[in-house]
Formats: structure tokens, C-alpha cells, sequence
């Protein structure tokens, strides 16, 4: 068993790629609700409609996620997310031609949903999961981390582009940076454990070549504790959907101007950071699952905030804070705990399979909320429903238990 400083040494360069493979998955989501308003304002399409990307997203994520592990198995995890990367960019341009009837808009997200996949958290986190054990938490940590940066650069980036050029322009100046910043590094850093010697584990289909113990993916799906994870992902991503997707106009139907809406939605990923950090340090050194579900409770922390918020800056930046620290608690420990329950045997597939679940609620939510605010001409109905389905998922995390003891070993 090495320690954690020889994990760090041989897996900092995957750590460090992944983190920024993170970034600029999640920035493509956190423009959205900056980019409703002009879209809205150009071709009168509907919140729901223009939401619907997330929901696109999460329906591709969890269908092609059984596939995952195979394709990583059979390609290798660096050449899998390298081809990805080629294929986001040109994709994201895509979305920037897209206008007039709502069906381009649908059709282009449907592309990009599909390559997404590839740049998803399983991706990352996986490569990260199989190289570390006794670091594990917080070099997840870390690696997921890179959702809080982008929250917290993204905003303000395209509030810029959005007053000196487009909402057309926001899309290709991600699609542009993926190019020039995040391929080369996937190419020169990013390695998966056969990249650097590891034993492969055996993944939906693929053959080990070292021991390791774990469940199958078919075996996990037979588990009752693999479907409360799957009910608790998607129940807290209702809330985390709907919350940081619509933050930025909520805080400005509240009474904030755009700039400093943007602004206080920005320290959201600042605690993104400090919340997966703190939570990767904890649950090294403290039973993981009390730790996950006090995360939960810190997102319904920043549900009652949101809903009680009117207008002072203050308390939107508390709400913010909140929302940061527990939905960066949350991504990471389901990272940790997929592993921890289910090991790394086909940890892509399984864990892809959870983050399904979460995309599908991540994605159902924005429509909803959308469509909710459509309809009543406010967002403060939903809060009391987001509330709800953040306690239940917290009372469902305490029935996990402990970890059973894998069916096979390999």
C-alpha cells in the first residue's frame, strides 16, 4: 500500500487535467441563465424551452452511461476523453448557429449532450479513483473542484461578452478556450491507471490485469443500496438544478441588478471550491457518509435563504455561500462513496449510472422551475418543493448503512 505522498507524486498530472476538464464541463451549463434573457429577447422562446439543454445533457448521460465503462475499457480512458475534447468545441460552435425555431436549439444540444458524455465527471473522477486509495477523498476533491472555479470565472466572463457582443459569442469563446487550454492539457497530463502502470480494473466488459475487488455493474444494480444512492442523487440534484441554474434570476427578480446578481452568483463557486476541499479533507479522516449528508443539509440551508431573500446583498451572498459549500460537499461525496461502496471494478459505469440519475434531476429541474415561473410569475412557489426533496434525501443517506463486502473479487 503506498502512502499518500508517492498517490500524489504519480497522479498530480491526472488530478491537475481532470480539475480542468471540470471547469469547462461545468461552464457550459453555469451560462444558461445568463443567456435566457437575450435568448428569450431575440426569438420568444419559453425558460423551459431554453433550459431544456440541461435536460438534454442529463437524458444523454444517463442513457450512454452503461456504455461508459466499456468504451474506457476498450480505448483507455486518455484516448476516450481526448476524442471527446476534439469533438466538444466544434459542437459548442454548432449551438452558436442555432436560431429561429426552437427545433435547432434542441437538435444542437442533442449533438453535444451525446459527446459530453466524455467530459463528465465519471470521466475524470474515474482516472482519479483508480490512482489514488488512502488520498482518494481529497484528491476527488480537488479534481471536482474545477465545478466551482467555472462558477465562479464563467459568470463574469459572459456578462462581458453578453454587454460587447452576444449571447452567440458566449458559446464560442468556451468552445475557443476548450480548444487552446484544456486539449493540450488533456494530451500532455491527463493518464488513466494503465497510462501509468496501474493495474486496469476490469470495466463493463474489459479484462483485468490485477486484482481488485469490487462489484460488477450488474451486481451493484441488484444492491439496495445502489438505488437509495440513485433516489438521494436525484432528489438533492432537483434542488442543486434548479437552484444554481436559476440563481442569477432570481437574485435579479429579487431586486439585484445584473451586475451585482452576477457578482454574488459568482461566490457560489468560490464555497464550490472550499466545499469540495473541506469535504475531500473530511472524509479521509472521517466516516464519509455523516459528512455527505450534512452537505445536503447545507444546500437546504441556502434553499431557505433564497426563499426568505429580499433583496439585501447580504443575505444573497449567504445564500450563495451556502448553496456553494453544500452542492460542493454533495458532487464530491458521491464520487467517494461510489467508490467506497461499490469499489473501482467498473467504477465508470456504476458511478455514470448515479450521475445519471443526478443529471436527469439536475436537467428535469430548470424546465420545471422554468415553466413554475412562467406560469405564476414567480420563483418563490418552488422553494417549499425544493425543501422537501432535500430532506427526504437527507433521511434516505442515513438508511445507507455500512458498505457491503463485494460479491467477487478479481
Amino acid at each position: 500500500m503506498q502512502n499518500a505522498s508517492d498517490e500524489w507524486k504519480r497522479g498530480w498530472p491526472t488530478v491537475f487535467s481532470g480539475f480542468t476538464g471540470v471547469v469547462f464541463m461545468t461552464a457550459v451549463p453555469t451560462v444558461t441563465g445568463l443567456v435566457m434573457a437575450p435568448l428569450m429577447a431575440e426569438f420568444g422562446w419559453s425558460r423551459a424551452i431554453i433550459t431544456s439543454n440541461v435536460l438534454i445533457c442529463s437524458i444523454c448521460s444517463l442513457l450512454l452511461a452503461p456504455s461508459l465503462g466499456y468504451l474506457i475499457a476498450r480505448f483507455g480512458v486518455r484516448q476516450y476523453a481526448l476524442a471527446a475534447v476534439i469533438a466538444a468545441a466544434p459542437a459548442l460552435g454548432l449551438i452558436s448557429l442555432t436560431g429561429g425555431s426552437p427545433l435547432t436549439w434542441l437538435a444542437a444540444w442533442t449533438l453535444f449532450g451525446v459527446i459530453n458524455v466524455g467530459i463528465s465527471p465519471m470521466v475524470w473522477s474515474g482516472a482519479v479513483a483508480a490512482l489514488f486509495d488512502r488520498a482518494r477523498g481529497m484528491a476527488l476533491a480537488v479534481t471536482l473542484s474545477g465545478s466551482g472555479v467555472a462558477y465562479f470565472l464563467i459568470p463574469p466572463l459572459a456578462v462581458a461578452v453578453l454587454q460587447n457582443y452576444s449571447w452567440r459569442a458566449v458559446y464560442l469563446v468556451i468552445a475557443g478556450l476548450m480548444a487552446v487550454v484544456l486539449l493540450p492539457l488533456v494530451y500532455a497530463l491527463f493518464r488513466g491507471p494503465r497510462d501509468v502502470g496501474v493495474a486496469q480494473t476490469a470495466q463493463a466488459g474489459g479484462h483485468a490485469t490485477g486484482p481488485r475487488e469490487g462489484f460488477t455493474l450488474q451486481q451493484a444494480l441488484r444492491a439496495r443500496q445502489f438505488w437509495l444512492f440513485i433516489t438521494v442523487a436525484a432528489l438533492m440534484a432537483l434542488a442543486e438544478g434548479a437552484l444554481q441554474v436559476h440563481l442569477f434570476p432570481i437574485l435579479q427578480e429579487r431586486g439585484l441588478a445584473a451586475g451585482s446578481a452576477a457578482w454574488v452568483a459568482s461566490f457560489m463557486g468560490v464555497a464550490m471550491i472550499v466545499g469540495r476541499v473541506l469535504s475531500g479533507f473530511m472524509q479521509d479522516r472521517l466516516p464519509p457518509l455523516p459528512v455527505f449528508g450534512c452537505a445536503i443539509l447545507i444546500v437546504l440551508v441556502s434553499c431557505v435563504l433564497l426563499r426568505l431573500f429580499n433583496g439585501e446583498v447580504g443575505m444573497g451572498l449567504a445564500a450563495s455561500i451556502c448553496l456553494g459549500l453544500g452542492t460542493g460537499g454533495t458532487t464530491i461525496g458521491l464520487a467517494n462513496l461510489t467508490s467506497r461502496y461499490f469499489g473501482l471494478v467498473a467504477y465508470p459505469s456504476i458511478f455514470g449510472l448515479l450521475m445519471g440519475g443526478f443529471s436527469l434531476g439536475y436537467g428535469i429541474a430548470p424546465v420545471v422551475v422554468g415553466h413554475f415561473r412562467e406560469v405564476t410569475t414567480s420563483y418563490l412557489p418552488i422553494f417549499d418543493w425544493l425543501a422537501g426533496a432535500l430532506v427526504t434525501a437527507a433521511v434516505l443517506t442515513w438508511l445507507l448503512g455500512k458498505p457491503l463486502a463485494p460479491p467477487r473479487a478479481f
